[in-house]
Parts: structure tokens; C-alpha cells; sequence
């Protein structure tokens, strides 16, 4: 059973995300109900929660602030962020600190326990690949004796954590494996086994993902928000983001920001 932290400061919705959302037909179990981010953060330490749905806007310890002490503390739980704030700056930060995914407040709890369940099925493969990825096996295919040095686990943290915080910037493979201090080629290797996708398509993900969520919660135009994520020519950003989501930046924003405003 995964681990699920649930953090809000308001009494109604933590029991209805306590009592609506039906853990364990989706094989997870709530270890934890928190109303601030302090609370939050002894209850993680005592239970290393696997994924956390966290509001924003919270007394005493806000919950960017918990998710970056959680984050610090080493933490690699999924989290789930709830909320009802516009303001560019914290999508910034939810971005760097590797947030999985969010819901606008109301919340639509059908539509909330399918995205759960998705993650609790990304979350279950990715133990299996970290159980199974035999070090060995990269040993062997990896020239380079000094790659040995890191276990692959500490690699793709880095990875992963350089990505999600530098997806304005012109990133490549060789900028990567550089970074990482070894080759390209075993770079591509793990990334792939790891992350179960190459370094482009996870790239691309994220930085749609990134941009989904500065259309929703900011009102920079598209530009500006395309230069954010790493595509500096709107008409390019366009292209990417139309082809990922079958709309346009605009599109999208005029579709689901109604809903997300609400």
C-alpha cells in the first residue's frame, strides 16, 4: 500500500480528501492529516509519505515552504499540489521543487482520483525498475570507470532535479551527462531504464506540463511563458505545445482557464 499525506488547512476538505476519495481500492492508505506545513512535516518524517496532496495557502508554514523542507530532508514523494492562487511566482517554485501535478480549488474529486490513481501506477513502476535495474549490467556497458563512483539512483536525482529547475534554459544531452560527470551514452541508457522515457521525451513533458501551469495560474502572455520553459520563438512554442495537447497556448488558456479560476 503507498503512503498518502494529506495537508490543508481547512477541516472540510481534508475529511472529504480523507473520506471521498476511496484509498484503498486504489491501493493506498493515508498515514497522516495535516493542517499546516509544520504538522505536515513531523508527520512525513515519521511516515516518508510516497505522495502528498498539499495546499498552497496555509497558516504557520505555507506549503511551499513545507515542500521545500521536505524536499531538503531528501524526500521523493509525488506531490500534489491543491490550489487557488494566480500568482506566477508560485508556479515558479512548484516547478523547481518537482511538483507532480495540481488541482484548482473547487476540487472535482472524480476527476482528482483519476489522476491519483495514474500516479500511484508511475509511483509502483518506477519501484519496480529501481528494484530490478541491475547496477552490473550498466557497470558493463559503461566504459568509463569513474561513472561507478554514483549509484544510478544519485544520478538521475541530479538529473531529474537540474532539469526541473533549469527548464528555461537551452538543455541537451552532452550539457547533462557533463553535469553528471560521465558519458552520453550510459546517460541515455539510465535516464531510459530509470525514468522509462528518453531525455527529450521527459523534457518535453515537463516543460508542457510547466507551461499548462503558468497558463492556468499567471497572466504573463504566451511569449513570455513559452521563454520560460525553454522555447524562446513563440511560433515554435506554439508548434510543440499544439502538438502535445492538440490545442494552441491560447486555446488552452481560454478552454480550461474558466474552470481553474473558479
Amino acid at each position: 500500500m503507498l503512503k498518502v499525506l494529506l495537508v490543508d488547512d481547512e477541516a472540510p476538505i481534508l475529511n472529504n480528501l480523507n473520506k471521498v476519495i476511496p484509498w484503498e481500492k486504489l491501493g493506498m492508505r493515508v498515514v497522516g492529516l495535516a493542517r499546516s506545513g509544520t504538522e505536515a512535516l513531523k508527520i512525513s518524517e515519521e511516515h516518508d509519505p510516497d505522495l502528498v496532496l498539499c495546499d498552497i495557502r496555509m497558516p504557520v508554514m505555507d506549503g511551499l515552504t513545507f515542500i521545500t523542507r521536505l524536499r531538503e530532508n531528501g524526500s521523493d514523494a509525488e506531490i500534489f499540489l491543491l490550489t487557488g492562487y494566480q500568482e506566477f511566482e508560485y508556479a515558479r517554485e512548484a516547478i523547481k521543487l518537482r511538483v507532480k501535478d495540481y488541482i484548482s480549488k473547487p476540487i472535482h474529486y472524480g476527476e482528482l482520483e483519476e489522476r491519483i490513481l495514474e500516479i500511484g501506477e508511475e509511483i509502483r513502476k518506477k519501484r519496480v525498475k529501481d528494484k530490478y535495474f541491475s547496477t552490473v549490467s550498466l557497470i558493463e556497458s559503461d566504459p568509463d570507470p569513474e561513472s561507478v563512483k554514483k549509484a544510478p539512483d544519485q544520478l538521475m536525482t541530479s538529473a531529474l532535479d537540474y532539469i526541473n529547475t533549469h527548464l528555461g534554459s537551452d538543455l541537451g544531452i552532452e550539457q547533462l551527462s557533463d553535469y553528471l560527470g560521465i558519458s552520453s551514452s550510459y546517460f541515455c541508457l539510465l535516464f531510459k531504464n530509470h525514468v522509462g522515457i528518453t531525455f527529450v521525451e521527459y523534457l518535453t513533458k515537463q516543460r508542457m506540463e510547466a507551461a499548462k501551469f503558468l497558463l492556468l495560474h499567471s497572466d504573463k502572455n504566451i511569449a513570455q511563458i513559452g521563454a520560460f520553459v525553454g522555447y524562446h520563438e513563440r511560433r515554435y512554442f506554439t508548434k510543440v505545445f499544439q502538438k502535445a495537447t492538440g490545442m494552441t497556448p491560447s486555446e488552452f488558456r481560454e478552454a480550461c482557464g474558466s474552470t481553474a479560476a473558479q
